[in-house]
């Protein structure tokens, strides 16, 4: 953690200087009242680079106190986006073929969006995308953890800056871009309910953690329809990544609470009377 908040605030300040001197599947009602509710952006997905903040750490922008900064992983791959992908797109930036990170000659900067996946999501039981092809050797480990009364980020659709690893390169030449984009996200204050991605079942049972950092994180209820729709293109599009839809921290292995280890069954009367606030994916 404490690596991840040095790259995060090395990343903030190379980028302020630079520019100054970036579960299982649901059905039923409760899908049928998300995407019937106007103010629900239903997600698409999208299968090219993106910047993933689904465990990311914050810290507030200077210049405008409801935006936070947010250091965020990148990833090339099928993931939920709010809009159509030509618009998502990466602009000055692109992965070479050797699978590294790259700012076209011309860009100070890699611009890149925010969006959502199940990237490394823990293998819980019958949140198995296609249980008849899972690996062995799957290792992920990213789990929804639920947290209450406070603040987080909300990353989902927001534009990311991407440094060069040598900002005084030569701008008129391709150059190897950083490992983290650096996200303008939005900051929900005195939320009662949302939900935050976290490592492992240690990071499940941390009592203080919600509160004492500023997380990226959404509201789940909202988030239905988007798992539902990537949990299906991975099913005819699949992704090693990307072989668990996220599951909750109750469900976890070794977590204190084994009640929800059991799969949620599909049905169509589920009857879920919940609403649906407009964020969307962590």
């Amino acid at each position: 953690m404490i690596r991840k908040f040095v790259i995060l605030i090395c990343g903030i300040v190379l980028l302020t200087c630079f520019f100054s001197c970036a579960m299982a599947e649901l059905t039923g009602e409760r899908i049928t009242q998300a995407l019937s509710d106007k103010e629900i952006t239903v997600p698409v997905v999208c299968d090219q680079p993106y910047a993933l903040c689904d465990t990311a750490y914050c810290v507030p922008a200077q210049d405008d106190p409801s935006k936070v900064l947010c250091s965020c992983y990148m990833v090339d791959g099928p993931s939920l986006g709010g809009n159509n992908c030509s618009v998502l797109a990466p602009i000055g930036m692109y992965v070479n073929e050797y699978g590294d990170w790259m700012i076209k000659a011309g860009y100070p900067v890699g611009q890149i969006t925010s969006t959502y996946s199940f990237y490394h999501a823990a293998p819980i039981e019958g949140n198995e995308i296609d249980p008849n092809n899972t690996s062995p050797d799957y290792s992920g480990d990213i789990y929804l953890k639920q947290c209450m009364n406070g603040d987080w980020a909300d990353c989902w659709n927001k534009p990311c800056s991407v440094l060069p690893q040598d900002i005084h390169a030569d701008i008129n030449t391709d150059r190897l871009a950083s490992e983290y984009a650096v996200c303008n996200c939005g900051l929900v204050v005195n939320s009662s309910e949302w939900f935050i991605g976290v490592y492992g079942t240690e990071q499940c049972e941390d009592e203080t953690l919600c509160n004492d950092y500023i997380i990226s994180g959404a509201n789940v209820k909202s988030m239905d329809p988007g798992i539902v729709i990537l949990k299906r293109y991975l099913q005819e599009n699949p992704d090693p990544n990307q072989q668990y839809t996220m599951g909750y921290c109750e469900g976890c292995v070794g977590c204190d609470d084994e009640s929800s280890d059991e799969p949620v069954e599909e049905t169509p009367d589920e009857g879920v009377n919940e609403t649906s606030d407009e964020s969307v994916p962590i």
